[in-house]
């Protein structure tokens, strides 16, 4: 097999739930060698989460398995001394360090970047927090966040047809998953200072910001017209969104003024490119039920399959709206390995949504499942930090490592 872009870059993963976890897996798909440090007889919290199932000693969640293929598991008490020491020694011999715990706890440890930064000066630390770490102190920094928070700070949960009424969380961690694809591009920035400079440097990464950057729309309209506006619409552009055709839904995207000529001529309906109050994309925002009459009725008596070809032969965007019983049936994401296989030793074949990032560079994916709490405890320790058997022995007799 080729090697891999990051074959060689060592990784060592205090982590726990999701948005560090789906930023080291990422990683670890890369060819990275990712090493989580979990607490002996728990391991990351999303290990205890259901739905899980039992195989003989070993307890599997599903919250784990969607987050850590492709990883290794090191058991190691980081607060008693002796554990402490050991992951300075893995530190000694890492990369990068990507963390989303406590940080109050890690700075009492003194893990933190500015403990470690000067005595590691080519290390790369990154961190994913709610509010962000050290590098622009906010009110915020110390407060707790999950997922929820972050679209909720950010204008998020605003945005969704219907929350007019009421704010909506949307259904999935998109602050989480956002904010390890910032990781990512940070990390990777990172690398390649390293590469010209021989310097780490730090990587602080908020889930509030990035929700916010997912709002830009909203924040920059706001900010012009003092107005907010109305959720489930492009706030730009009409008709963007989904509407009903006679066996389903569809959603339509027209954003410019050659889309909208075409969106006419193909729904047989050239007088709307005739009216003053349709005349842009904003005034087409204001004025939708305008469009929304004509639309509804050409959609009556068409299928959704109907509309997606007509829309496409005009080259405007269309699509069908599937729930994921379909999404796990599309040919695309079957063809593009997002929708990846893990053999997992508790649950069988397991579907799990792949890794977005393609390129050239990583032909072929990897799907070696989770590991299992302190799998890899010896092997990393002595691979790494040489550490011998007697050695060994006396770190699980002083409970610094176990599983």
């Amino acid at each position: 097999m080729e090697s891999l872009p990051l074959e060689g870059v060592r990784v060592l993963a205090l982590e726990n739930f999701i948005a560090g976890p789906v930023a080291s897996m990422w990683l670890a798909d890369a060819g990275a060698e990712v090493v989580k440090i979990e607490k002996p007889g728990g391991g990351d919290q999303a290990r205890g989460l259901e739905p899980a199932r039992t195989s003989g000693s070993e307890r599997r969640s599903l919250s784990f398995i969607r987050a850590n293929r492709n990883k290794k598991s090191v058991a190691l008490d980081i607060k008693s001394p002796s554990g402490r020491a050991v992951l300075k020694r893995l530190i000694a011999r890492a990369d990068i360090v990507l963390e989303n715990l406590n940080a109050s706890a890690l700075a009492r440890l003194q893990l933190d970047y500015d403990s470690l930064s000067s005595e590691f000066p080519r290390l790369i630390y990154v961190s994913i927090s709610g509010y962000g770490r050290g590098l622009r102190p906010s009110p915020d920094t110390a407060s707790p966040a999950f997922d929820v928070v972050g679209q909720a700070v950010s204008g998020l949960m605003w945005r969704p047809e219907g929350a007019d009424k009421r704010p909506h969380y949307l259904g999935f961690p998109m602050a989480d998953i956002y904010a390890s694809t910032v990781a990512l591009a940070g990390t990777y920035q990172a690398l390649y200072a390293r590469e010209r400079t021989g310097k780490g440097s730090f990587v602080d990464v908020s889930l509030v910001d990035g929700a916010a950057a997912l709002n830009e729309l909203s924040i920059i309209m706001y900010g012009a017209f003092r107005e907010i506006q109305a959720p489930g619409l492009h706030a730009l552009t009409a008709p963007f969104g989904a509407f009903q055709a006679k066996d389903g839904w569809v959603v339509i995207g027209v954003l410019g003024e050659s889309v909208w000529q075409r969106f006419a001529a193909a729904i047989e309906a050239p007088q709307l490119l005739a009216r003053p109050e349709l005349a842009n994309g904003v005034l087409r925002h204001k004025n939708l039920s305008v469009i929304v009459e004509v639309l509804d009725a050409w959609l009556a008596s068409r299928t959704v399959r109907e509309v997606v070809q007509i829309l496409g032969s005009y080259d405007v965007p269309a699509a069908p709206v599937l729930n994921v019983d379909q999404v796990l049936e599309s040919e695309h994401l079957q063809a593009r390995g997002m929708l990846m296989t893990i053999d997992d030793p508790v649950w069988g074949p397991t579907v799990v949504a792949g890794n977005p990032l393609k390129t050239s560079l990583v032909p072929h994916d990897l799907s070696d499942p989770p590991p299992a709490l302190g799998a890899d405890t010896a092997d990393v320790l002595s691979t790494w930090i040489g550490a011998s058997q007697a050695e060994l022995e006396s770190l699980t007799a002083a409970g610094a490592v176990g599983s």
